[in-house]
Order: C-alpha cells, then sequence, then structure tokens
C-alpha cells in the first residue's frame, strides 16, 4: 500500500472509540517504531499494531491480558509478540516464494 494511503487508514482507524496512538513501540526483533493499540475491556486484552514511523509498513504486533482475577493477573501480561521479517508476492494462496526458507519458531 503507498504510504499515503496507509498513513491515512491508520489515521482512520485511530478515530475508533479504544484506539489510541503509542509513539515508541517495540517488535519481536527490537525494532522501534508507531502503533495503534485498542483495548477491548470486555475480553480483557489490549493489541498493539507496530509500523515503521517513515514507510507505515507493519512490523508485528504485541498481545496483552489486562485483567483476569482468576489467574491473579491485575496488570498487563503479556501473551503474544511477533515480528514481520520477510514480505514477498505469490501466485496464489499456500505458495512460499522461491529461494525464500520460511521462518520457524517455537514458543
Amino acid at each position: 500500500m503507498p504510504p499515503a494511503t496507509a498513513s491515512g487508514l491508520y489515521k482512520a482507524v485511530e478515530r475508533i472509540p479504544g484506539v489510541t496512538q503509542i509513539p515508541d513501540a517495540v517488535d519481536a526483533a527490537g525494532r522501534h517504531g508507531i502503533s495503534i493499540t485498542r483495548e477491548d475491556a470486555e475480553s480483557a486484552t489490549r493489541d498493539v499494531w507496530i509500523f515503521d514511523k517513515h514507510t507505515f509498513a507493519h512490523l508485528g504486533s504485541r498481545s496483552y491480558i489486562t485483567r483476569d482475577e482468576a489467574r491473579g493477573i491485575t496488570t498487563d501480561t503479556l501473551y503474544g509478540i511477533d515480528a514481520v521479517m520477510v514480505r514477498a508476492v505469490v501466485d496464489r494462496h499456500g505458495e512460499e516464494p522461491a529461494g525464500e526458507e520460511p521462518a520457524r519458531t517455537e514458543s
């Protein structure tokens, strides 16, 4: 997506109730970027989408549990984090780019 279009999209998303911007967030690879976050009080979660500050390319995300009294969680607890390391275009769903070995991670 062209940067101007991406910028407009993120600015529109920021107007959704519960969505805010964070000027500095870090993905799983340690890259800093801007992010938009949305807290969902009903499910007691908060999701953070992290974007490059200059190109607005999606870098990764973080997910938090914000409350779970049964488990003793009363503040943000990270339960998911990722980083987009490779992007490519393929002809069809499920196809992998030529010459690219998909990244594998274990949790």
